[in-house]
């Protein structure tokens, strides 16, 4: 028998020796392997990867007409496991989930010890990585998983109610199955560790040899797998119903990136979530129409809580987000010897005191008479559609229900959580009305010499220009103080210009009507080389929302609250800082 191995980390590894019992282990890949051109070398597969991959490689796998084993859990959506099972069928191969701890010795000894009882209780004690203990999601799908499937057989499948005990951990619950009533506890800040069913003691090593030896003995010789099908169906079910019983539904309005990412933090984290974008696609305003720039704290020498914030918030970005970054950028800051804000000594001590990275250059693209200080510096930029197509992964994978070309029913408001992340139409939503500053900003794509390709200059502090690669296209976008404000208004909403709403978040838009190119060319030649011929290839235009009156600091802070207990408003600063926000947000919400 043939066998191949989808997904090496801590489990991957102790599965393999174990295989290679049983079979030929043909290949051994990660999810992110081009594992589908070695399928038809194998007769089964065993999946061994991260529970949000499961569906697609489970179902990629059995197209081919391989048998799958996957660990658990199947699916993080029990219509989804259904689904598989119906391809399994279709195509005449087996699934099967790993149930290990019924090849447990100690099962006999739970089934005899429930006999006659009418309450008992299933503990965790010390239950090991900190995240478990925090979020319910991973304890339902890493650990109870195994207790349902447990009780599955040994008291049955009828479950006639639920209730939720501990309303702020979410850690205890208790459920009746025929006519029995299960109190499932978790304490990860026990001194001892214990997994138990009415006192039965499920301890182990951690490798469970014995058990997983059985267990593919099993798998690998039997063509019933029917036993294995309900109680894997049960416990997917179960832990659907024990979702929407302990986690409440959740509105996110704003499908820009903070939007984004808030929706699927809490949907990874245990809550259903839909996220409401009123444009056909996400990312589509301000977080798609940008300079593109993974700020790290170097452009902001006037606000250090916007620098700070910037470079610790590049961790959370990087962990999920980092394959959206372009390769081999070099990154240069700039002081202007004329009208800058900042002069050189105090911007060195500036980044000295920040811990950032730099070097003193002589650039053969900028004029030297122009600038008092060039540097280049570790600041790292980002592909729009890259970041995008990773949101809907993301999305995707933690089953976030995305409404496109929807605008969110106010009605809604007192019924659910709903987190406003809409940005510049903020106050819309909003009880508080805040005024704010809205700056319709245009955005130009232009055409560089080839000297130009994979750089990013910023010219500052004050009322100067950037240009920053435009993704992979070989073109650059052009920022700019002063020429790229069209309008400006401080009130509680955006004024659109009649003149300007067809240009507005439009994307790339060849000869707008109404346009500074002109201007911002004029300003590039002050400060660079070799740029007399500058070739258009169209501007975006979008808005850009700011606290008012912060002209002295150009502050861009991150700040979200409670304006009632079941909404939260986000006025979103840096895209750096999205994850630690959602993150942030989702923490709140735990302790709530």
């Amino acid at each position: 028998m043939n066998i191949g191995l989808i997904g090496y980390g801590y489990w991957g590894k102790i599965l393999l020796p174990k295989l290679k019992n049983f079979g030929d282990v043909v290949f051994v890949c990660t999810s992110k392997d081009n594992y589908k051109e070695r399928l038809k070398e194998v007769d089964w597969v065993v999946v061994a990867t991260p529970n949000q991959t499961h569906y697609e490689i489970v179902k990629d796998c059995l197209n081919e007409g391989v048998n799958v084993f996957c660990e658990k859990t199947l699916t993080l959506d029990y219509d989804k496991s259904i689904e598989l099972y119906q391809i399994a069928e279709d195509n005449d191969c087996h699934l099967y989930v790993d149930d290990v701890f019924t090849f447990r010795k100690q099962v006999s000894e739970i089934k005899q010890s429930l006999d006659g009882v009418q309450e008992f209780d299933v503990v965790w004690k010390k239950v090991g990585r900190s995240d478990y203990g925090k979020f319910i999601m991973s304890n339902l799908y890493s650990l109870a998983w195994h207790d349902f499937y447990l009780l599955y057989q040994c008291v049955g499948d009828k479950v006639s109610d639920i209730v939720k005990i501990d309303t702020k951990s979410r850690l205890q619950f208790s459920l009746k199955l025929n006519g029995k009533k299960v109190n499932f506890i978790y304490d990860r800040l026990s001194e001892v560790n214990e997994h138990s069913i009415n006192n039965v003691s499920l301890m182990h090593d951690g490798n469970d040899k014995d058990a997983i030896m059985s267990m593919f003995e099993y798998v690998f010789s039997t063509e019933d797998f029917s036993d294995n099908k309900k109680y894997t169906l049960f416990s997917a079910e179960l832990i659907d119903i024990l979702r929407k019983k302990l986690f409440e539904n959740v509105n996110v309005v704003g499908g820009g990136i903070f939007g984004v990412t808030c929706a699927w933090v809490l949907s990874k984290n245990g809550y259903f979530v839909n996220l409401y974008e009123r444009f056909d696609d996400i990312l589509s305003s301000a977080s798609g129409i940008n300079q593109y720039r993974l700020h790290s704290g170097y452009h902001y020498p006037r606000s250090y809580e916007t620098a700070i914030s910037s470079k610790e918030g590049q961790k959370g970005f990087l962990k999920y987000y980092s394959e959206s970054i372009l390769k081999d950028v070099e990154s240069y800051y700039c002081i202007a010897k004329d009208k800058s804000l900042v002069d050189k000594d105090t911007y060195i001590s500036f980044l000295d005191k920040l811990g950032l990275e730099y070097k003193e250059v002589n650039s053969d693209l900028t004029k030297d008479d122009a600038l008092q200080l060039c540097l280049e510096v570790k600041e790292l930029l980002f592909d729009s559609d890259k970041l995008r197509e990773i949101c809907w992964d993301l999305l995707g994978k933690y089953l976030v229900k995305v409404n496109l070309n929807t605008d969110f029913d106010v009605d809604d408001l007192d019924e659910k959580l709903t987190i406003n992340a809409t940005y510049s139409f903020k106050n819309y939503l909003s009880t508080k009305n805040d005024d704010l500053q809205f700056e319709l900003c245009e955005k130009p794509v232009v055409k560089l010499p080839d000297k130009y390709r994979n750089k990013s200059f910023v010219v500052m502090d004050g009322p100067f220009m950037c240009i920053d690669p435009y993704g992979d296209t070989g073109y650059h976008v052009v920022g700019n103080v002063v020429h790229a404000i069209h309008h400006s208004n401080t009130s509680k909403f955006p004024m659109e210009p009649s003149h300007m709403k067809e240009l507005l978040n439009k994307g790339v838009i060849q000869k707008p009507a109404h346009t500074n190119i002109e201007k911002f060319k004029e300003t590039m030649r002050l400060f660079f080389k070799d740029v007399d011929s500058i070739e258009h290839i169209g501007s975006m235009f979008t808005f850009r929302t700011v606290l008012p009156n912060r002209d002295f600091d150009d502050a861009r802070p991150t700040i979200y609250e409670f304006e009632k207990p079941n909404f939260i408003t986000i006025l979103s600063g840096k895209i750096v800082t999205c994850v630690d926000t959602a993150e942030s947000i989702l923490g709140d919400l735990t302790n709530e």
